[in-house]
Order: structure tokens, then sequence, then C-alpha cells
């Protein structure tokens, strides 16, 4: 976990190409020698730490929604909350997921995690979606769920990357209340 950390910290602080294996291995206060033991290759290191990363920026969506005594759409509304608001939505996961986005081309590992972690998430968009229909009374096929779900994950990334980017020009918790509006309409559900 320790060499996962120090990478995010050496990403964060310096970029992506700055996050050498000696800068990492001094972050975490270990030998480079002690990371080739674990990783047998910097992409490897980054694989596992961008995959850490979406787990992390997910959990907490996912929390916000489990588990709690309410009805399906306010519970998609938690989720919305969570995913757009910090610390899910903040400069340094920003930072983190851009620059691991900006090797895809180069490490088809890296691709596949970021296509795992989409896949993951959008399975747990369309769980909710699935669950406001059921209880809206509102029948749909599969696959028009599975673009409902896609659609959902579409609108939460382009305000999360609107909050990470310009989060200066909305009032503190707006860009979840358009998040929650948007995927509402979205659904055509009116949870007034």
């Amino acid at each position: 976990m320790e060499l996962i950390l120090a990478t995010q910290a050496c990403i964060v602080e310096g970029g992506i190409r700055q996050a050498t294996v000696r800068k990492i291995a001094a972050a975490a206060g270990v030998t480079p020698g002690l990371i080739r033991h674990y990783f047998p290759d910097k992409d490897d290191l980054f694989c596992a730490t961008y995959k850490f990363t979406m787990t992390e920026m997910a959990r907490l969506p996912v929390l916000a929604a489990q588990d709690i005594e309410a009805g399906a759409i306010e519970r998609l509304h938690l989720f919305v909350r969570a995913s757009l608001s910090s610390p899910v939505m903040s400069p340094r996961h920003h930072q983190l997921w851009a620059s691991f986005t900006s090797l895809m081309r180069s490490v088809p590992a890296l691709a596949a995690v970021h296509r795992d972690s989409y896949l993951e998430f959008r399975q747990e968009c369309g769980s909710l979606v699935a669950e406001v229909l059921r209880e809206q009374r509102q029948a749909v096929s599969t696959r028009k769920l599975d673009q409902l779900a896609a659609a959902v994950n579409a609108v939460l990334d382009g305000l999360w990357l609107e909050g990470c980017l310009a989060s200066d020009l909305f009032e503190a918790g707006e860009i979840a209340d358009i998040g929650i509006r948007s995927v509402d309409a979205l659904l055509g559900i009116d949870s007034n």
C-alpha cells in the first residue's frame, strides 16, 4: 500500500513523467530494488496505482447508496451527490486520472484497467437506475437499461470534469445539484 500511495503522491506533485522509480522509492522510504521486487516494471506499478485510484474514487459513491433505509430515487441521488462532491471530485483525483489516461495508448494494460473500472462503475449506475425504474414501474429492455447506465455515467463524468477544473465557477453543492436534476431528467422521473 505504501508504494501505491507514494506513486500517487509523486504523480500529484510532479506529473506522471516525473514519477520515476527512484522518486517513488524515496517517497515510500524504500529502495528501488524493493519496488522492482513487487512490480517488475514501472507500468505494473502504474496499473496497480490506477486501479487503486479508481477503486478509491468509486468506493464513496457506492457506500453512499448502500445499506440505507431509503427509496431508490434517494439512493441514486446520494450516489450522484457523492460522485460530484469532495473528496471524489477534487484536483488531486483529476491529476491522477488525467496522468494515467495520458498513457493509455502506450500502455495497453493501463487501458484494460480503465475499461474494467469504467464497466464496474457503469454497472453500479445501472443497478441504481434499474431500482429507480422498478420503483417508478417503468419497464425497459436490458439494452435500454445499459444505455441509460452509460448516459448517467456520462453525465457524472462530464460534471466531474467541470467540478475538478472549474469549481470556482459554481457555488458549493451546485454541481451535485445539477447532476441530480440531469439524471432525473434523463430517467424521466419527477422526484419533487
